[in-house]
């Protein structure tokens, strides 16, 4: 038999081949994955922001001026289009705020100022420990000074970080 006339790959030769492909499609789909984690954290500081403008138009628009109250512990979810109470009509075309991850909000018992919270699915990014911005959550509650103290209770995973506002600043 003449080996220089056989035409085509050995065994080992497409084992190699396979091997390297299951290996760069496994790479791409690892940081696919991270990207679609960092978008949805996004959408869910969006829907934070959205939630801040229609509670900012709510207070205005209220006679005396406070923000929907919702004060029992731990906040109430927001799910879907069940936003705090009345600010439906406020929030552009009905926006639905679906997730799968915990997001609160809270209330002073007076109305006078108010937090909310979204859990995000990075533990990546910087904290801080006043102001809006993305808090680490451990024991699955923290404090938010929000004219008076506000403590959201069970948001999320006992550790991770959620992306918190409130108001009046």
């Amino acid at each position: 038999m003449n080996l220089k006339a056989r035409k085509g790959f050995t065994l080992i030769e497409l084992l190699v081949v396979i091997a390297i492909i299951g290996i760069l499609a496994a790479l791409i789909i690892v940081s696919l994955a991270g990207a679609r984690g960092k978008a949805q954290d996004t959408q869910r500081k969006n829907n934070a922001r959205n939630l801040d403008t229609a509670l900012a138009q709510y207070f205005l628009d209220q006679n005396p001026q406070v923000y929907p109250i919702h004060d029992t512990a731990g906040g109430t979810t927001i799910v879907a289009t069940t936003v705090p109470s009345g600010l439906t009509a406020y929030l552009t075309g009905g926006a639905a705020f679906n997730s799968s991850l915990a997001h609160k909000y809270i209330s002073t018992a007076t109305g006078d100022s108010y937090a909310q919270a979204w859990e995000l699915e990075s533990d990546t990014e910087s904290t801080v420990s006043t102001g809006n911005g993305v808090y680490g959550v451990t024991g699955a509650t923290f404090a938010v000074t929000a004219g008076n103290s506000l403590v959201l209770t069970g948001i999320g995973t006992a550790v991770g970080n959620a992306f918190v506002t409130y108001g009046p600043q």
